[in-house]
């Protein structure tokens, strides 16, 4: 099965060149990388044009505002591969990642993964490098307490089982919760996205329209949320949130305007 990793970027180059330096050197070898830009900056121009392989591409637009539902449309009528794994560009992938994304992978199923968020100093040391991705995986147990102290988020998520292993299939069979799409960290068959018609080029901000719009859509035909968690793990690096209430009161109503529709007029195909 050949995948394609769909990197969602906005100017961030820092952070990219870490996503990318840790796709590049996976357990299981990358296919296709696509940096899917919400903008159009010389500086990933420039960063791009210094990647010597040919299995990644950059495609950019116009930066008009956001527009990340648009540029993943984008990316996914791009990609040559049917499984696609969505990453966002200010994440950076344990090593296992892809690999842990293919061996869970089923047919009409969308793989859930998370995130762990360190703090301030943390993301520092992972984007000047003085902490390889690595180190930071093989401290995280004895860095605990340095990490709650950092403000860590959701650092559970940051703990590795292999996909078959007997803890994991525990926590799977007594979890009670249901799965839940986040945008920065998932991955399904390029089809079953065709069947929603992707993502809906009608949100123009955050907060719902690149995950929970679009699982609302694929519930509705049938596909299974299930859960990547602990075993398809990514680093979340520190920034500043853009979400505010006014974002989350707009969204929240075109979300409700919305709630019969499941095949979107403005998605991969334009209607």
């Amino acid at each position: 099965m050949n995948i394609t990793v769909i990197i969602s970027v906005y100017k961030d180059v820092e952070a990219l060149t870490l996503l990318i330096d840790s796709l590049l050197h996976q357990t299981k070898e990358v296919d296709e990388i696509i940096i899917s830009e919400d903008g159009n900056s010389d500086e990933m121009k420039s960063y791009y044009a210094t990647l010597n392989t040919t299995k990644i591409k950059h495609l950019f637009q116009e930066d008009t505002g956001w527009q990340k539902n648009r540029a993943l449309n984008r990316a996914i009528n791009a990609s040559k591969n049917d499984y696609l794994i969505f990453i966002d560009g200010d994440c950076v992938p344990y090593p296992t990642f892809v690999e842990s994304h293919s061996k869970l992978r089923e047919k009409n199923a969308v793989l859930c993964g998370r995130r762990t968020e360190p703090g301030e100093k943390f993301s520092k040391l992972l984007r000047t490098r003085e902490l390889s991705i690595n180190e930071f995986i093989s401290q995280y147990i004895y860095n605990y307490f340095k990490l709650k102290y950092d403000e860590v988020r959701h650092y559970d998520d940051g703990l590795y089982l292999t996909p078959n292993s007997f803890i994991l299939k525990l926590i799977k069979k007594f979890r009670k919760k249901e799965n839940h799409i986040v945008g920065c960290n998932f991955s399904c068959y390029k089809s079953d996205l065709e069947k929603i018609n992707g993502f809906d080029e009608d949100f123009h901000m955050p907060t719902t329209g690149e995950d929970t719009d679009v699982e609302r859509r694929m519930r509705h035909f049938g596909i299974k949320m299930n859960s990547c968690r602990y075993s398809a793990n990514v680093v979340h690096l520190f920034h500043k949130k853009v979400f505010n209430n006014e974002i989350s009161t707009l969204t929240e109503a075109l979300m409700e305007s919305k709630k019969s529709i499941f095949f979107c007029s403005k998605g991969l195909v334009k209607y």
